[in-house]
């Protein structure tokens, strides 16, 4: 088993993201249709995890104000969780955050994921609630650079 992470550079990769998200947002979580993709993507620095020359998972950076990021739209393909890609991914997307500059990076965490962004250094900053009224609770997380 090979894994690597990589920032997204071509449009065949961004395609790919697109069609990973499609499957888990709209299709596995009932998201409306049409949110993927969204305006946000332009704004965002989006990355991926490729095992064995498949990309597998995926997540987007953006930049918010006061020296802040948000990774947002984490999402790994259901035959690959639970063996570690989702963690690998936010901490390489943690990484090129505090390599850009960031101080404070957060994410509105789905509750079920809270434990792995722990092991990658977030705390939570709120008390879980429906995001979008659909019935997933999310929590705030925040990491501090130190």
């Amino acid at each position: 088993m090979s894994i690597s992470y990589k920032e997204v550079k071509t449009i065949n990769d961004f395609i790919d993201v697109i069609r990973i998200r499609t499957d888990i947002f709209i299709i596995e979580q009932k998201c409306p249709p049409g949110w993927e993709p969204d305006e946000l993507d332009k704004k965002s620095i989006h990355f991926i995890a490729i095992l064995d020359h498949e990309i597998v998972a995926t997540a987007r950076l953006r930049e918010e104000p006061k020296n802040t990021a948000k990774i947002e739209r984490m999402a790994v393909r259901k035959e690959h969780r639970g063996k570690g890609i989702g963690l690998g991914l936010t901490k390489y997307v943690l990484n090129q955050a505090l390599k850009k500059g960031f101080k404070k990076i957060f994410i509105q965490a789905q509750l079920h994921a809270q434990k792995m962004y722990e092991k990658a250094g977030f705390k939570i900053t709120s008390k879980p609630y429906d995001l979008w009224n659909l019935g997933i609770p999310h929590v705030d997380m925040e990491y501090v650079s130190k």
